[in-house]
């Protein structure tokens, strides 16, 4: 898959030759007690009448309720400097922006505001501490503020600074055209909803080179309103979380398109020692859609699932008086290079609903290592559609028939390179697939697999190159006696043999044809080819 997109950077030429406005000058007094509300906003606004610049937080740590940022002002947080908001829940007025959307059911409040103003900015060196863990917070918890909000704004820019503690998520960028986020650190261990990056409907985006640790998301695209988040590039980035780290959702209700995420590592939370609840949470379930989005070069531990990819219908409203949203779509979807060790053995999963078919999937080069040890599920085993049910990675429960990979109710997948390892013996097969239409017989990996599993031990599979009905296997003389298996595409074991000598051959005149999968057991490892018969 290529995606391909262009982010435009801008730059104000004010920033670079900038006048700078010092909220000492205008009475701040950086104690971090006095409250400087009145002293910073006066800064920024004589910065915005006088044409544009920087405001300039000293060293000192300045208390503060809510600003209001306006165009071509940058706020410049000096090292050893930290703007510190209010511990108090009231001293936060509501501020409703004019886009409607379903951040209407949360929070209006925020300690930095700004709506339809262009070349605004947080950097420097120094911290933001949102005072998310105070005791008034925890007694107003529908009313704990962000700690930016910026709406419809455009070329906006969060460089350099450490962002500590929010009320809510730390930042929420919503309906922004020209959003830059780079070199940031934030740990966000807030009393609840400690969301990270916030992209919410914005379109030209980079992020890179950040840190985030969050007890909720901390990498997170949404679309709250009908605005689509669109022309996205995130990379180089260290994720930490007990949530889902890296998520396309919750809520979907305008469009998810041309997002390239690349080199992310995934590190179990240091501050609480939970595992995330997913490693890589996709999902279109409030109608809306998603195309176009590859996911690449991607290392996780510290995770529950290693990932999650769901078109579903919950059909939330984004206001109460919109539409209900019918089914969305959800198509051209690539995760690609990734490693994974999980904690738990429930399954990672593509699924779409019946007659709604997640489209155009593709899963190359993924590694995944999980504790194993499960029965197989019996044969009147169900698993639920739950097609109105939130998009966990959890959303059919903890067992699914597949030890690896479920897949259900999909049009064209492509399977490369997958390779899973279970810690102890796990009698469900690798791959279940449901309901999968259009296996493109070129998207399957031929495989050569050259798997080793020590310097002495290589099993090497690959077909006749005279007729597919007979595949020669190769294996060393210290695999004799191990049991090679054949499982279809729904899980089923549809041959067994043993290994007998150094080559074997796996006949399959009685198949009938579609996707087998060649499952060679030792140690609890499964290393596996593929077969394909038209």
């Amino acid at each position: 898959m290529k995606i391909i997109f262009s982010i435009a950077l801008v730059v104000s030429a004010f920033t670079l030759n900038a006048q700078i406005f010092d909220i000492t000058s205008y009475g701040a007094v950086g104690n971090g007690s006095t409250m400087n509300t009145e002293y910073i906003q006066a800064a920024i606004d004589s910065c915005h009448n006088n044409g544009g610049g920087i405001v300039r937080v000293p060293v000192g740590n300045f208390l503060t309720s809510t600003v209001f940022l306006k165009s071509n002002v940058i706020i410049q947080i000096d090292s050893g400097a930290t703007i510190t908001g209010s511990p108090t829940a009231d001293d936060y007025p509501d501020v409703i922006p004019f886009i409607r959307s379903y951040t209407d059911n949360y929070t209006q409040r925020s300690v930095f505001y700004a709506e339809g103003q262009h070349n605004i900015g947080i950097t420097g060196k120094g911290t933001f501490q949102g005072n998310g863990i105070s005791v008034s917070f925890f007694n107003n918890a529908g009313n704990k503020p962000y700690g930016f909000r910026f709406i419809s704004c455009t070329n906006v820019r969060y460089e350099g600074v450490t962002l500590l503690n929010s009320g809510f998520w730390m930042m929420h960028n919503q309906d922004i055209d020209t959003l830059v986020i780079k070199n940031i650190h934030i740990v966000n261990m807030n009393l609840g909803n400690g969301d990270g990056i916030s992209i919410d409907g914005c379109k030209n985006v980079l992020v890179d080179s950040c840190f985030a640790n969050c007890n909720d998301d901390p990498l997170v695209i949404k679309t709250t309103s009908l605005s689509s988040s669109e022309n996205i590039s995130i990379s180089n980035c260290t994720l930490m979380s007990y949530s889902r780290a890296i998520k396309l959702g919750t809520e979907t209700h305008g469009a998810f398109k041309n997002i390239h995420i690349n080199n992310i590592t995934v590190l179990l939370s240091t501050t609480a020692n939970i595992p995330a609840k997913c490693g890589i949470n996709l999902s279109v379930v409030d109608g809306g859609s998603m195309e176009n989005v590859l996911i690449e070069n991607v290392t996780m531990t510290g995770i529950k699932v290693p990932f999650s990819i769901r078109l579903g219908n919950r059909a939330h409203k984004y206001t109460d008086t919109a539409a209900v949203p019918g089914v969305g779509f959800m198509r051209n979807v690539e995760l690609r290079n990734i490693a994974a060790t999980a904690s738990t053995n429930v399954t990672s999963s593509v699924t779409g609903i019946p007659g709604y078919y997640a489209k155009n999937i593709r899963l190359s080069n993924i590694d995944i290592t999980f504790p194993g040890g499960q029965a197989a599920v019996g044969s009147g085993f169900i698993v639920p559609e739950n097609i109105n049910g939130g998009p966990e990675a959890t959303i059919f429960g903890d067992t699914l028939p597949a030890s690896g990979l479920y897949v259900r109710h999909v049009d064209s997948i492509q399977l490369c390179n997958i390779h899973f390892h279970a810690l102890q013996p796990d009698a469900r097969p690798d791959y279940v697939l449901d309901d999968v239409l259009h296996i493109d017989s070129a998207a399957v990996c031929d495989f050569t697999g050259v798997e080793t599993i020590n310097e002495s031990s290589v099993v090497n599979v690959f077909p006749n190159p005279v007729a597919w009905g007979n595949w020669q296997l190769e294996v060393s003389n210290d695999l004799i006696g191990e049991k090679l298996a054949v499982y279809d595409a729904s899980g089923r074991v549809v041959q067994q043999l043993m290994i007998e000598s150094s080559r074997l051959s796996i006949t399959s005149d009685k198949l009938e044809p579609g996707v087998y999968f060649i499952t060679y057991k030792n140690s609890s490892i499964r290393y596996y080819g593929k077969l394909v018969k038209q």
